[in-house]
């Protein structure tokens, strides 16, 4: 079974154990996987002592033989359940020798002096034991003072933020943390449960790579103007999809700089990648038999034959078209006359 451990650095461990391991094993696996040793280990489930803690209070109240190691089966620990880990503190003040008293009279330690000792303690055994670079609510900010994100507590040392951490409004905010999350899951599973078909059908599709293609050269023997013929096979295809193509200007593309003396020749079939050609940026041939595509759906080879235009002919192609049109422009000289008119 899988059992979860809320970290002394707010992470939570998942540990498969069977329900006859001994405590003891569960803290030898924190061990292998928190770094904190077994016997510095305080764990705590359902708001109770767990494993040796529990067995130590028993003994202080018993005279009777000791019990054999327990296991998860007599704590009634059961699949996805959750144990707490905290930090045992050892040793105290040593009032015998302390700083200005004299031998033999140390006293009773005070309650405000065991709360500070208390603190000390666990400043140093934290620091020893916990990485705060894994702590997702440690925050040091441009003041060099510490921050707790999920208290939202100001700490002017790394040990006052870790005893915090240690603290019973850290640890109930955890709590509430681990509550709310815990809810929030089971909500954003059942919705994603009834919106998973939508997504999928959503999802862009999957690009498998760049296509086959041959290009060939050529030179019209007739008109001898300059021909490409262009050959992409689509072999992975899908269904019913048809090639698409498009001429784009040198200034549309952010791959290369611009150059007016190139035009670029897109290619497009899914799943497939968009290829590009760079063509000269010269007049097209579009007349009957000069430009033409094909899509061979059994053998899945789109082909685009294209002839570049004479820029000499095309000039005087569009020369002529021109001069037509002022030629048998009477409303633009009318035009122009209005506008003197209005200008005078």
């Amino acid at each position: 079974m899988q059992i979860f451990v809320n970290s002394i650095t707010s992470t939570t461990l998942a540990l498969h154990v069977q329900a006859t391991d001994t405590t003891d094993h569960v803290k030898r696996l924190i061990h292998h996987r928190d770094g904190v040793p077994p016997h510095l280990q305080r764990l705590v489930f359902k708001g109770r002592p767990f494993g040796d803690d529990a067995r130590r209070q028993h003994r202080e109240h018993s005279t009777t033989t000791p019990r054999p190691p327990a296991t998860l089966a007599d704590y009634r620990v059961r699949n996805g359940d959750t144990l707490h880990l905290a930090l045992r503190l050892r040793g105290g003040i040593d009032f015998q020798h302390r700083e200005g008293s004299k031998f033999g009279g140390g006293g009773v330690m005070s309650e405000s002096q065991a709360a500070a000792d208390r603190k000390e303690r666990l400043r140093k055994l934290a620091l020893e034991t916990v990485d705060l670079d894994k702590d997702p609510y440690f925050l040091k900010n441009h003041l060099g003072t510490f921050e707790c994100k999920l208290c939202l507590t100001l700490h002017t040392t790394e040990g006052n933020y870790l005893a915090h951490t240690q603290g019973k409004r850290h640890q109930q905010n955890l709590a509430r943390r681990a509550a709310r999350e815990e809810k929030l899951g089971l909500a954003n599973n059942a919705t994603n449960a009834t919106t998973a078909p939508s997504a999928t059908a959503n999802a862009p599709p999957i690009k498998i790579g760049r296509p086959g293609y041959k290009v060939t050269k050529a030179r019209d023997p007739n008109t001898k103007q300059r021909t490409l013929a262009f050959e992409i096979d689509y072999p992975e295809s899908e269904p019913g999809a048809q090639p698409r193509h498009r001429f784009m200007s040198t200034f549309e593309q952010r791959v290369e700089p611009p150059d007016k003396a190139y035009q670029y020749l897109l290619f497009a079939c899914e799943p497939y990648e968009t290829i590009a050609f760079k063509i000269p940026n010269e007049p097209l041939d579009k007349s009957e038999g000069a430009f033409f595509t094909n899509w061979d759906a059994s053998e899945r080879k789109f082909t685009l034959q294209l002839s570049l235009a004479d820029p000499a002919e095309a000039a005087a192609a569009l020369k002529r078209a021109t001069d037509a049109a002022v030629r048998g422009g009477a409303p633009k000289r009318r035009v122009l006359a209005t506008d003197a008119a209005v200008l005078h």
